[in-house]
């Protein structure tokens, strides 16, 4: 009798032992299919990445959090760099990637790469050329050039000279370029200055270069400047400040009334609210638009109705309106 209730113990540790690894390999499995969404961002260029970085990283640690995913964050210093973060990801079979290239024929091939292996792609900012992705999210590029030119042609009835001193080579500059030129009135003449690869100090440098290429009647005839970005707005304010300091202006755009800029940064903001010798404004262009893609890579993840394309409308901010959207304690 007491061997037989010794068998009964031994089955029952033994089934007991095998509905543990059950349980064990059932929990694995569910582990395994957690659902992973994965954003790729870009490296500090200017200063409008570095707050869609911060934006991002927080956004989609909380999307993870909200539905108990988990959730991969990768950074790109270069085009290679983060063409070699996507064909990662891919090889980890993450269920969705949100995107903003460093710049998009460079990072079409990776994204061929996304979409060969199933992998939804919600691309953010810029544009790839001739491909589709499952979804986009973009600022009013074209509507920026648009806006600027129609401000521009209230200011100057009669037509003037702007300078466009632009970004980079990758789609946003040219969708802003072309939204300028298509609303800008016949009486304005366009001199484009060159690329700054959004950067503040490459501004001040192609600045000054355009500036001792001029005569002083070619520099006095500029009455506005058309900027693709804060960043850019301020180095060229950098070099007028430090033109007036240091006595070398000779009133050299003693014409100058306006000056244009984009993105929303707190620094440019900050001038808006201080600057007495020319009139500045600035086109939102907000790097908190991240989180809309990244609540997007949510919704195709879920299975749920998400907009194929989002283009989030630009606003002027001026004197008038600067303090409603200033908030000196973000990031950017």
């Amino acid at each position: 009798m007491k061997r037989r209730w010794a068998e009964v113990i031994l089955l029952m540790v033994c089934i007991g032992i095998c509905m543990a690894m059950a349980s064990g390999c059932e929990q694995n499995d569910e582990e395994e299919d957690v659902p992973v969404i994965a954003v790729s961002v870009i490296g500090e260029t200017h200063k409008w990445p570095i707050g869609v970085r911060v934006y991002a990283e927080e956004e989609v640690k909380k999307v993870a959090e909200e539905n108990g995913w988990d959730y991969e964050f990768v950074v790109g210093d270069t085009a290679n760099e983060q063409s070699d973060q996507i064909i990662q990801l891919v090889e980890e079979g993450v269920d969705c990637i949100v995107m903003l290239p460093m710049d998009g024929a460079s990072l079409k091939t990776a994204a061929m790469r996304v979409q060969e292996a199933g992998i939804p792609l919600v691309i953010f900012d810029r544009e790839i050329p001739d491909f589709a992705p499952t979804a986009t999210v973009k600022g009013d590029n074209s509507g920026i050039g648009k806006m600027t030119a129609d401000i521009f042609n209230g200011m100057f009835p009669d037509g003037t000279t702007v300078l466009e001193i632009m970004g980079d080579t990758s789609t946003v500059p040219q969708q802003r370029t072309d939204g300028f030129k298509e609303v800008l009135h016949s009486n304005f003449t366009i001199e484009q200055v060159g690329f700054t690869g959004w950067q503040r100090e490459d501004t001040k440098r192609i600045f000054k270069e355009w500036i001792s290429e001029h005569s002083v009647e070619e520099i006095r005839e500029v009455e506005a400047i058309f900027t693709h970005d804060d960043e850019i707005a301020l180095g060229v304010l950098d070099v007028l400040d430090e033109y007036e300091e240091a006595g070398d202006d000779k009133g050299l755009f003693d014409n100058l009334k306006v000056i244009a800029g984009s993105a929303g940064a707190k620094e440019m903001y900050e001038r808006i609210m201080t600057e007495d010798r020319y009139e500045l404004f600035s086109l939102t262009y907000s790097a908190t638009m991240i989180k809309k893609a990244i609540r997007i890579g949510e919704k195709i993840i879920k299975g749920e109705d998400y907009e194929e394309m989002t283009i989030i409308e630009t606003v002027e901010v001026n004197k008038t309106n600067v303090e409603k959207y200033y908030d000196k304690v973000v990031p950017y």
